[in-house]
């Protein structure tokens, strides 16, 4: 990249000349052959060279310029010495040849048609007849002139370079009497045109830079480069059609635009800006030119005023770029978007937080939600369960968790310490250190502190840089199923409360980032206390009780809270469990807010010695159950086991009283002679209540099931690994 001044009797033909005919071409006898035409040239090289390409230079042994029509600069290069003497080859088209094609290309010849023509040419000047390569070229009528000879000559130059530094085009000035203008050239299509798409400038210099400066123009964008900043400018600056340039360079960086202080400049600065964020940039600020400033004033003029740079690109007065919203077209939603078969709702767990949708858990204070939501993430990890769940498989919330990859907390309340300690009495075989890419717990309080997502600004709720830069890495992580925000207060600056407009753009911005990604988002959020402080009785008084219910809870897909059980419900649980009455224990939770499927059962949690609230409703269903009731709890059981692939034998080592850990909690502790007795006479009861079925493929009857179940039909399938059958 350069802005030297280009002499235009060193700048000429592109090269776009006629091909010449034979009979065309200036006679040429032939006495002296190519060899010794190309001898003598060699052996004068340098001055053939200088004599061709007066604005090359002679280095070590080579000589250089930018290309074969003396424009400055290295591109082109000739060997002097040596076997390869006289041989050329311009790293930014990649031509190349031996001395006499550089005489062709310069001269504007085609060595296929005018090989005659171009031999006469250089021996008249071996010989001392030729004319001036000016004229010689002047009075050579298949020779075009440049299309724009007409502005005069040029004045400055500017390479446009991919990121490994490759010529993609120039960019040349002239300054005719009616003022400036500027003419692109395509190196690789060799045509005075503009490439499609039009590169950014400094590609090389941007390439590596977090934050990028773009400006208006090429001369500005090289001020700010001399000055140690990364900038870059589009080709004709803010008369560039901002659809035809490539602004993926950008992605993923934080762009300032630093316009021209005039209309046309804010304009532009504010249609890039759109362009560059659906290009992926993680921010995107236009930068306001100080009051005090003249007219046009622009980057390279700060440069000029000694301007403190650094400090006006850091502190300066700027206005954040947010996406534009795009106009409903209705012809996109014709029946045809719903023709075939509907998606299937997939589940984080299961009929309860779905996937790729912003889902809410609201509770109050030392209730328990970031142990739950810490256990939840530890399960999606290493798709194991808990140590104190005592389940066979990993459950949350009442149901069994379905889906597995990474998993991401922020957690703004709980520092590294108590983040540590909490994994160690969910995890204490470590678990999670097998695969630790897929668990990442970011403790604010040591990273810097809460950071919003969200912000009050002039117009309403907008959009931070620090929510762009983390979605650009939340979007790097492999097959990710749940992020979690705890709680939504630290990272929503803005009265979502009650503002209806800051709620919905809140949990907008973070449902985009559910369906970019797929994977279940939750947030945390607190409740506050029914009036009077009566205890929470009904699903509807605990969504009531949920902060901000009209600005957040209706923005989320679902809703899922916690609540302190009334105090007779707590005595009846101690009491059927057997449990030792203690404060801050017992508590009820439930789906209160679902668009769709969703299973709503009210639950009963009781806090474990480990902190973590686990669902003990089966347990008190089963603590009361008669002896039809605990039949049907074990049919029910069994059935499902069948259904899963994992069924039981009536006895042996798959036998239900051998395989009991798999089955729920209450029997556990029956034993073996009455448990099978149970199965023997479900088996024998007219009609029967569970028969003996068989592998498909297998003629071997010994798997439970019940009538019409797939072994009792002969198509059962075994699934590798272990489901609990139980809740």
């Amino acid at each position: 990249m350069t802005d030297d001044i280009i002499d235009l009797n060193r700048w000429r033909d592109f090269n776009d000349a006629k091909p010449q005919r034979l009979d065309d071409a200036r006679p040429w006898d032939g006495a002296e052959s190519s060899e010794d035409v190309k001898a003598r040239m060699l052996l004068n090289i340098r001055g053939v060279l200088s004599y061709l390409l007066p604005g090359g230079v002679f280095q070590r042994g080579k000589f250089l310029v930018g290309d074969v029509h003396g424009n400055r600069g290295d591109s082109l290069v000739v060997e002097l010495t040596g076997p390869k003497a006289g041989m050329w080859h311009d790293f930014a088209t990649r031509e190349g040849g031996d001395i006499i094609g550089l005489w062709a290309a310069v001269t504007g010849r085609d060595t296929r048609t005018g090989f005659p023509a171009i031999m006469e040419d250089i021996r008249e000047w071996l010989d001392g007849r030729s004319r001036t390569l000016h004229d010689d070229r002047a009075n050579k009528t298949e020779a075009k002139t440049p299309p724009t000879d007409d502005l005069g000559p040029v004045t400055a130059k500017w390479d446009y370079q991919d990121d490994d530094g490759s010529l993609l085009a120039c960019v040349y000035r002239y300054d005719p009497p009616g003022g400036k203008q500027f003419r692109p050239w395509d190196v690789r299509a060799r045509k005075m045109k503009a490439p499609n798409p039009r590169p950014l400038y400094n590609r090389p210099g941007i390439r590596s830079a977090a934050e990028v400066v773009l400006v208006e123009g090429e001369k500005a964008a090289d001020a700010l480069i001399g000055q140690g900043i990364s900038a870059t400018t589009a080709m004709n600056g803010a008369s560039a059609p901002v659809g035809k340039t490539d602004w993926s360079p950008l992605k993923a960086k934080r762009v300032l635009i630093w316009p021209d202080k005039d209309a046309p400049g804010w304009k532009y600065a504010t249609a890039a800006g759109q362009a560059i964020l659906e290009a992926g940039a993680v921010s995107v600020a236009i930068l306001l030119p100080p009051d005090d400033k003249p007219e046009k004033w622009d980057a390279a003029d700060a440069v000029a005023d000694g301007m403190d740079l650094a400090e006006f690109i850091a502190t300066g007065e700027r206005q954040l770029v947010r996406p534009e919203k795009t106009v409903l077209d209705l012809a996109n939603w014709y029946a045809t978007r719903y023709a075939g078969e509907a998606p299937e709702q997939r589940f984080l767990i299961k009929d309860s937080f779905p996937m790729g949708v912003v889902s809410i858990l609201a509770a109050m204070g030392d209730t328990g939600k970031g142990m739950m939501t810490l256990d939840l993430a530890l399960s999606v990890a290493t798709g194991q369960p808990s140590s104190v769940t005592l389940s066979p498989g990993p459950v949350a919330f009442g149901g069994a968790v379905l889906e597995f990859g990474a998993a991401l907390i922020f957690t703004a309340e709980d520092d590294q310490g108590e983040v540590h300690r909490r994994l160690q009495r969910l995890d204490p075989e470590q678990l999670r250190l097998e695969h630790p890419e897929r668990l990442i717990i970011v403790p604010l309080p040591n990273a810097g502190g809460p950071f919003p997502l969200v912000v009050s600004g002039k117009d309403g709720p907008e959009v931070t840089p620090q929510f762009r830069m983390l979605q650009e890495q939340i979007m790097r992580l492999p097959d990710l199923k749940l992020a979690v925000f705890d709680p939504l207060a630290s990272f929503i600056h803005a009265d979502v409360t009650s503002d209806p407009a800051a709620g919905s753009f809140a949990t907008g911005l973070l449902a985009s980032l559910a369906t970019e990604t797929g994977a279940a988002v939750i947030v945390a959020h607190h409740m506050r206390k029914p009036q009077g402080n009566r205890p929470i009785s009904s699903v509807e008084q605990a969504r009531d009780a949920v902060r901000g219910t009209s600005a957040i809870v209706d923005g989320v897909r679902m809703v899922y809270a916690l609540w302190p059980a009334p105090e007779e419900h707590q005595s009846h649980v101690f009491k059927a469990l057997g449990e030792t009455p203690a404060r801050n224990t017992v508590f009820k939770g439930a789906v209160v807010k679902a668009n769709g499927l969703a299973d709503r059962t009210i639950r009963t949690y009781m806090r474990a010695p480990t902190g973590l609230l686990v669902d003990v409703t089966r347990r008190l269903r089963e603590a009361h159950l008669s002896g039809n009731d605990l039949r049907d709890v074990l049919v029910e059981a069994i059935t499902r086991a069948a259904e899963n692939g994992h069924p039981f034998t009536h006895t042996g080592g798959s036998g239900v009283h051998s395989q009991r850990h798999r089955l729920p909690v209450i029997f556990h502790e029956i034993g073996r002679n009455r448990f099978e007795a149970m199965v023997q006479e479900m088996l024998n009861v007219r009609p029967p209540l569970l028969v003996k079925g068989m592998a498909e493929g297998s003629k071997e009857l010994k798997w439970l099931d019940v009538p019409n179940g797939p072994f009792a039909r002969g198509v059962g399938q075994f699934v590798l690994g272990a489901n609990e059958v139980g809740e």
